[in-house]
């Protein structure tokens, strides 16, 4: 059996642990999985099951004493695979047809992870040794903003030394170009509850008795104006503008109001056409405010004429660098207390910053060489993508510049049903990880590429 088909097979096994972190179900069994095809590699494993995701961390030494070092970080932990109907496979089953993987995790994150892990064996079968260390951090709650990995972070991370980090996932664009990205938005999450009453109302009193329904969408629309502009007092002035490079970057890459119209087959109207405002630094360098749900009444079959005495909404706020969870929850707050909304109560949920790479840094730049070289083409460079992740904690905890590329595809699916990977673009990963890795090797001073 190849190296690669044996961590196909990791991969097989590890899509069939059902690890959803946000049912805290079956972590255990894939982190103790993943540890132990660690310690096959030859790895120096801790495993630290202290809260209740267990953390992994694995490290292979280079025998060069002046040796650099690459953190690759990863995550065990997938979304839930519902709704169960509109997969066309076995969400918990690794199925291949069309030259590509199918199942949940596939991309995000267990693929990338054994796609990594492949690399580092291959190359230690090829070269024997390697020419820099490589570090592997993996946990097991990033799809639930990564509760306790500070905590893990502090306890075992003391001392060592990173140059680089290679992020947790990527992929290609619609144009089937490498991205390669530094940062991500941070978020925060939180439920808003209002009861009016000790039961639910006849409707007949509509006329003089206020709904929770109406007054927790009355709360809600305060916090926009009428073209969807976030008007909360005080929510952006913690907001890291972007310097001129990150905004010549972004202003480089391809997505249009247009395309993204047409992929999603848009009805609505998209807030930036509303208000003039530009299209690609509101989508990478602005916070938000959302809802994720609404909760209230009757919603049953037929009709039930009744006044809602309780309605609950979930709400998330994507953060930019320098934005406090904390400090944004207490404005949005003070905003609903100070619009007449006393009532409605706020809880935080999850939180985690933002965070962006310096794209000019010459580890960066090592990454982007390498992929360069691979591909013959430019890769689509990226200061920070729209998507969330713990880079502020890996980074807070090693300062180490984060480049993040993957496996994945522009119909990889990810969180959704039939999440896939094309073979092809796996193996790929393989051979760029390899290359990156030999771009340490000061002896060759060359990269293997395509």
């Amino acid at each position: 059996m190849s190296i690669r088909d044996h961590y196909l097979n990791l991969l097989k096994t590890l899509i069939a642990i059902p690890s959803v972190s946000a049912q805290q179900s079956h972590l255990p069994e894939a982190a103790t999985c993943i540890a132990d095809a660690f310690r096959l590699l030859g790895a120096e494993v801790i495993y630290d099951d202290t809260y209740f995701a267990p953390f992994i961390m694995a490290q292979l030494h280079s025998p060069h004493p002046d040796a650099q070092t690459i953190v690759i970080y990863n995550h065990y932990d997938v979304q839930p695979a519902e709704p169960l109907a509109l997969w066309q496979t076995d969400p918990w089953s690794l199925t291949s047809h069309d030259d590509k993987l199918f199942g949940r995790g596939v991309d995000d994150d267990k693929g990338n992870l054994t796609a990594r892990m492949a690399a580092v064996a291959e190359y230690i079968d090829e070269h024997e040794t390697l020419p820099v260390n490589i570090v592997f951090i993996v946990e097991g709650s990033e799809e639930t903003a990564s509760r306790y990995l500070q905590e893990y972070l502090v306890k075992h991370t003391q001392g060592l030394t990173a140059d680089l980090v290679i992020w947790e996932s990527g992929g290609k664009n619609d144009d089937g170009v490498l991205e390669i990205f530094g940062g991500n938005k941070g978020i925060v999450t939180f439920d808003l509850a209002v009861t009016t009453a000790n039961t639910d109302l006849h409707s007949s009193l509509a006329g003089v008795v206020d709904s929770a329904a109406i007054r927790l969408s009355q709360a809600i629309a305060t916090l926009f104006d009428k073209h969807g502009r976030i008007i909360v007092p005080h929510f952006f002035d913690d907001v890291l503008p972007p310097n001129q490079r990150e905004k010549d970057l972004v202003a480089a890459l391809p997505i249009t109001p247009e395309s993204l119209i047409e992929k999603y087959s848009l009805n609505a109207p998209l807030y930036t056409n509303r208000y003039d405002a530009d299209f690609k630094e509101i989508l990478y360098f602005q916070p938000t405010i959302s809802i994720e749900g609404l909760i209230s009444g009757y919603n049953g079959k037929g009709v039930k004429t009744v006044l809602p005495a309780q309605a609950h909404a979930k709400l998330e706020s994507r953060l930019v660098p320098n934005m406090s969870p904390e400090s944004t929850i207490q404005h949005i707050n003070n905003h609903l207390v100070s619009q007449g909304f006393p009532d409605i109560t706020l809880t935080m949920t999850l939180g985690q910053p933002g965070y962006r790479s310096d794209m000019s840094h010459p580890e960066i730049a090592r990454v982007i060489n390498v992929a360069r070289q691979y591909y013959h083409a430019e890769p689509s460079v990226m200061p920070t993508s729209p998507g969330t992740g713990p880079m502020a904690i890996i980074h807070d905890a090693l300062q180490a510049p984060i480049a993040s590329l993957g496996i994945g595809y522009a119909q990889t699916y990810d969180h959704a049903p039939n999440e896939n990977v094309r073979l092809s673009d796996y193996n790929e990963h393989i051979d760029i990880i390899k290359a990156l890795i030999n771009s340490y090797n000061e002896s060759k001073h060359k990269i293997i590429n395509h």
